[in-house]
């Protein structure tokens, strides 16, 4: 394994040793295997009780198909991979494999400041009328290469000055030249890396991408799902490592669900660090823009790039921190999910000791998180209080660890990652500098998210140290100490509004008056929990909009609002949906019914007139099928015709697996079919606008239904009308706050709640 290290003459170079190496339960699978290897015997009775381990890569993967063989002939059972020898533990990248064998861990002594990073942005032409530009397609290609770095260097290749090969050769060299530690991008796996390898293999140019000169293989690359079930290209760099910052918004959206978007201009916008003068075009407009427009092409190239390193720099130094901690390079940790590391972790302990390791156990119901609403309406003023890292903070004073893990490396863990946190929060607070802060609040964060992810750890059914029952004591006690908390809120005159899983919204009792009386009040609360449970002031509001469980709205004293929960932000809704509920809830959580009404009214016009734009009523979805795949499944009945697919098999024929495609509904009658009245949403003509009113106007309806709960039927039909004939009057309407009845032992028992902390990005394998 070859390890690059950092000093101040430069880096350098050095080769470890390393012994490829996986865990074996039955070792009579691997009798006469003619090569080379060591097997060793591991103490303890767990299931994976023996260890071989070989001299070179290839001969691991040689002895991995001789255990195919043989599993097949002793079973008579057909064995694909390795994932189908249930006698195997094999995990196939071989950074981890060597990091779990040696102990090392990268960037030691560096800090994420340290790193020299490197921006990579392409763009593409598409030579026919297709707008997807093909690398397989001699006619399309690269026009221009934006790369920047973290040292303050940045430039574009542009293609009319130079062709297509140089282009190419010249990114390879400057990244020779400047050699950075990371290569950034957006959609970097799935876009750019793909297509500057494909065209490199089109014109016979090296890929000079690695340390030492090393030439990226293409075939190295490793399938990867994400959350949106597309398939990504998974590449590494020899001595890089590679971040991709579209995974990192997937990651940070898990929990928030705050984004519409993982695009990098929505994220720029979202984050406040998009400019004035920031360059935008249209996906589709890309190559009409070179044609007519170069150098406003290249000023977008150019921004995306600067948008990617300052998106790295809010979303990635909590992973930079990780992978000092975990045996995974820096990509992996920024990809991998959190109870992959944190298995990790326990079985480099479990190598270095010769442990043997059990398998996962099977899994059982669990009680689930306590989620619940008690009041629907708005209600105010709120104090969110939150008790910290509630089902870690169980296991320690519970002393609640999965059976199977016999040498304690859970809780040795999980014990000393929250006490280095919480170090990391006192020194974050005392910090007088911001870039310490900053750096401290990273630390911090990349404790939080392992430590928040050891309860879902206990549940995950593919887990090698997994405990239901342990999982089920965690969660039964969590909603003991919620409950006691609700009653003693009730005791003192406050009024519960929602809880879920580790915190509660309530209205604090009337006589607290002042911030310091709220203060005091939660000070209160926390006493009455048992000691290491600790329970803080999350935030104070002027009033909530309860609407369902986990689906509510926060007004600020800063007047700023929040708002959580699908049903209320679903990416589904098409993008005048979104904007229109928050109009509503706004106007809601004011008060003003008027505003509620002049909303829904010139909504309903704008729509009637045709002066919405097609992003405004469009609908974006992932083909995550190709059109082969698609065209077998309808023809079986394995599903239904989809108005995206039939769009873009009118439209444009064919696609690649994973491309996007926006669409809206054409035609006169509401109850429309949608498959069969369906275009794409580049076709649409603001001269000749041919979106279904009629449809869109039902659509209307239909999100105002959400907000039927907060009203009588007779204001409900009063305020979401465009009858106006005598002028509307808000006089006599009120907003409902009713009292919500739940079942004494409803909770949340789904995965989702189970894995809560763990982002939904994870490898096959």
């Amino acid at each position: 394994m070859r390890l690059y290290l950092r000093s101040d003459d430069g880096i350098a170079s050095r080769d470890a040793e390393f012994f490829p190496f996986f865990h074996i339960a039955d070792p009579t699978l691997l009798e006469g295997y003619p090569k080379k290897l060591w097997l060793k015997e591991l103490s303890g009775d767990k299931y994976y009780r023996s260890l071989a381990a070989f001299t070179r890569w290839s001969d691991m993967w040689e002895a991995v198909r001789f255990i195919l063989d043989r599993y097949t002939d002793r079973l008579k059972v057909s064995a694909a991979s390795y994932l189908d020898v249930p006698a195997l533990l094999l995990r196939p990248d071989p950074v981890s494999q060597y990091l779990v064998q040696s102990g090392v861990t990268l960037f030691n002594g560096m800090q994420f400041e340290d790193l020299h990073r490197f921006q990579l942005d392409i763009e593409t032409y598409s030579g026919r009328t297709s707008r997807f530009s093909d690398p397989d397609r001699p006619e399309d290609r690269i026009i221009l290469i934006a790369v920047s770095d973290s040292r303050g260097y940045a430039e574009v290749l542009d293609g009319r000055a130079l062709s297509e090969p140089e282009m190419l050769s010249r990114l390879f060299g400057i990244i020779t030249e400047k050699d950075p530690d990371v290569i950034e991008g957006h959609n970097i796996y799935n876009f750019d890396l793909p297509y500057i390898l494909r065209r490199c293999r089109l014109h016979g140019v090296e890929p000079m991408l690695g340390r030492d000169g090393i030439r990226l293989k293409p075939s190295d690359g490793r399938q990867m799902r994400t959350e949106r079930a597309m398939e990504i290209q998974i590449q590494d760099i020899p001595g890089r490592h590679i971040i991709d910052t579209w995974l990192l918004l997937q990651t940070y959206d898990h929990s928030r669900r705050k984004l519409e978007s993982y695009g990098l201009k929505y994220a720029a916008q979202h984050f406040g660090f998009a400019t004035d003068n920031r360059v935008y075009i249209n996906p589709d407009r890309i190559s009409w823009t070179w044609d007519h427009e170069p150098d406003k092409l290249a000023a977008y190239a150019l921004d995306d790039v600067t948008e990617t390193r300052l998106l790295s720099d809010l979303l990635s130094p909590p992973y930079f921190y990780l992978s000092q901690m975990t045996p995974f390079n820096y990509g992996t940790a920024a990809r991998n999910g959190s109870v992959t590391k944190i298995e990790s972790m326990i079985i480099r302990e479990y190598v270095r000791q010769r442990v043997s390791i059990p398998s996962p156990e099977p899994t059982h119901p669990t009680t689930g998180g306590y989620a619940d609403v008690f009041q629907t309406g708005v209600l105010g003023p709120i104090l969110d209080i939150d008790v910290e890292s509630l089902y870690p903070s169980i296991m320690l004073t519970e002393v609640i660890f999965p059976h199977s893990e016999t040498l304690g490396v859970f809780s040795a863990m999980l014990e000393s990652l929250t006490k280095r946190r919480l170090q990391a929060k006192r020194e974050m607070k005392t910090a007088k500098d911001t870039s310490q802060k900053a750096k401290l609040d990273a630390v911090q964060s990349s404790f939080k998210i392992l430590i928040n992810s050891f309860y879902g750890y206990l549940g995950y059914s593919r887990g090698l140290f997994n405990d239901s029952i342990a999982a089920d004591r965690v969660t039964r006690k969590g909603q003991e100490l919620l409950r006691g908390l609700i009653s003693v809120i009730g005791e003192e005159g406050g009024n519960v509004v929602e809880v879920d899983t580790d915190g509660v919204f309530f209205v604090p009792p009337p006589r607290l008056r002042t911030e310091k009386a709220e203060a005091r009040f939660v000070e209160k609360l926390a006493a009455t929990l048992p000691e290491g449970i600790v329970l803080t002031l999350n935030g104070r509001y002027r009033s909530m909009l309860s609407y369902k469980a986990k689906n509510y709205a926060l007004l600020g004293y800063d007047g700023r609002i929040t708002l959580k929960g699908s049903s209320l932000t679903s990416r589904s809704i098409e993008r005048f949906g979104r904007r229109y509920i928050r109009q509503c809830i706004e106007a809601i959580l004011h008060a003003d019914v008027s505003a509620l009404h002049d909303a829904y009214l010139k909504l309903y016009r704008d729509i009637s007139s045709n002066r919405l734009e097609s992003g405004d009523f469009s609908k974006t979805e992932t083909l995550r099928d190709s059109p082969e795949e698609y065209g077998a499944d309808v023809a079986a009945g394995k599903r239904n015709r989809s108005a995206p697919y039939e769009a873009a098999l009118r439209e444009l024929g064919s696609w690649r697996r994973g491309e996007k495609v926006s669409y809206y509904i054409t035609g006169k009658d509401a109850s429309g079919v949608g498959f069969q009245n369906c275009r794409l949403s580049d076709g649409w003509d603001p001269v000749a606008p041919d979106e279904n009113v009629q449809f869109y106007l039902k659509r209307l309806d239909e999100i105002s239904r959400k907000f039927e709960p907060f009203f009588t039927p007779a204001d409900f039909r009063k305020i979401f009308s465009t009858e106006d004939l005598f002028g509307f009057s808000p006089e006599g309407i009120s907003i409902r706050t009713d009292s919500v009845v739940r079942d004494e032992e409803e909770g949340d028992d789904s995965e989702e709640s189970r894995m809560a902390g763990e982002p939904r990005i994870w490898l096959d394998a």
